[in-house]
């Protein structure tokens, strides 16, 4: 098992909170768990900082980086283990930590490579793995463009024990931008029935062109956690994913998800078993699914609800993924003291 001394950093730059920040999140409260001597560096210091804010409800360490000088320091003397989340720490964490001779492990989040600068930046993040001692990734489509050796592992959420309810929303919940392609959820919900709750939970830059759509009820950026039991099914209509945290949230409570077939999502959801899935951009296909979930009974509701939760229980929650991280962890000391003997 994991060796229980000095220090794991997990190495983020962050002013929200998405898929990433919540990995580390629930990562850092597992290893606090087990007794693992882990806490969460943060690159910049930005006005706000909410990842900040609930690794401190949660007695989480963490702390700024004031400086390149400081990050070299800090890793010298404190680190047993650098983990990198996101472009600029995997960039800049992997440089670092190889001046320094500390073990790295480096794990892709975003199926989107973004565009123009932080396209560059990506494409950079990618090319540098090979600085990594270890690597991971969190869909087979991320996994195929790193070209350095790579585990695929799974993103993961807590195991959830409050009653199992069956709302009526059909919901949006993610971040209002291009990639996220809320205006093809828009689009779909626009050719429903009247009878149906469409509901949006997020924000972003697409917030202004989506209010043009009248039939939807939008919630803003809000804590899920007081909302997930208004809604009955999820739909994710991305163009690009790796495994959204937002599909994993909703199946551990039991609701059901209609995705285009994308990123991990093949991997999560058994088509027309424990949800649906659509080929990419196929709005009528999309319409039909949505009708057969509507068109459901309470009994077959119900059903479906439970093999929804038995799917996430088995291989997505935080005891089931994360033992797994922690061995590679354990992999890159190990192959890093090998390396210097």
């Amino acid at each position: 098992m994991f060796l229980h001394k000095n220090k794991v950093f997990q190495l983020i730059d962050s002013k929200s909170i998405g898929g990433i920040e919540t990995h580390v999140l629930l990562l850092s409260e597992w290893a606090k768990c087990q007794g693992i001597n882990n806490e969460v560096l943060f690159l910049s210091e930005h006005k706000s900082n909410p990842l900040g804010e609930r690794l401190t409800m949660k007695g989480i360490p963490w702390r700024y980086l004031p400086n390149i000088k400081s990050a070299l320091k800090t890793f010298k003397t404190e680190a047993m283990l650098l983990a990198t989340h996101g472009y600029k720490s995997g960039i800049i964490g992997r440089l670092l930590a190889s001046i320094v001779n500390v073990p790295v492990v480096s794990t892709y989040h975003s199926g989107d490579l973004g565009r123009g600068k932080v396209r560059f930046y990506s494409w950079l993040d990618i090319q540098t793995s090979c600085l990594a001692d270890q690597v991971m990734c969190v869909s087979a489509d991320i996994h195929k463009r790193i070209p350095s050796p790579a585990h695929q592992i799974e993103n993961f959420v807590k195991r959830h024990h409050s009653p199992r309810t069956q709302g009526k929303q059909i919901a949006f919940v993610g971040r209002l931008s291009e990639e996220k392609n809320p205006e093809s959820f828009a689009r779909i919900t626009r050719e429903l029935s009247t009878a149906y709750a469409i509901h949006m939970y997020g924000d972003g830059e697409l917030k202004n062109t989506l209010r043009g759509y009248s039939h939807i009820i939008f919630h803003g950026e809000v804590q899920m956690d007081a909302h997930w039991n208004d809604i009955g099914l999820l739909c994710i209509t991305s163009k690009y994913e790796g495994l959204p945290l937002a599909a994993l949230e909703a199946m551990s409570r039991g609701i059901p998800v209609i995705s285009y077939a994308i990123g991990g999502l093949p991997d999560l959801i058994s088509h027309n078993v424990n949800g649906w899935l659509v080929s990419p951009d196929d709005e009528q296909a999309f319409v039909m699914c949505i009708n057969e979930w509507a068109n459901l009974n309470s009994v077959e509701k119900s059903a479906l609800s439970e093999r929804v939760i038995n799917r996430v229980e088995n291989t997505y929650t935080c005891d089931a993924v994360c033992p797994k991280i922690f061995n590679i962890y354990n992999a890159a000391i190990h192959s890093k003291k090998k390396k210097f003997l």
